[in-house]
């Protein structure tokens, strides 16, 4: 991944979408992201975000899959803009 584009495509937020300010890194070769909030952590439903956009170096993205079967019926297009990764903070 590159560490611009992972800056700009990933970032958390609370359940009702409110984004949570903080420090984001790529580690270990950029293959783990790491954020730590700039506030103590907010309890409650949060929300990891991640756009579709965000691919690695060989194209692979999380909006498509990474093999196809060329016998099956592919999509054209990208359906999500963001993934979106539930968690809680009790």
């Amino acid at each position: 991944m590159d560490q611009a584009l992972a800056q700009r495509v990933i970032h958390v937020t609370t359940e009702s979408g409110q984004r949570i300010q903080g420090q984001a890194a790529l580690q270990d070769e950029e293959l783990q992201w790491t954020f730590v909030p700039e506030a103590p952590w907010p309890r409650g439903a949060h929300r990891l975000m991640v756009e579709t956009t965000i691919e690695d170096l060989a194209g692979n993205n999380i909006g498509k899959p990474f093999e196809v079967d060329l016998f099956n019926d592919v999509p054209g297009s990208l359906t999500n803009a963001t993934v979106k990764l539930p968690f809680e903070i009790r």
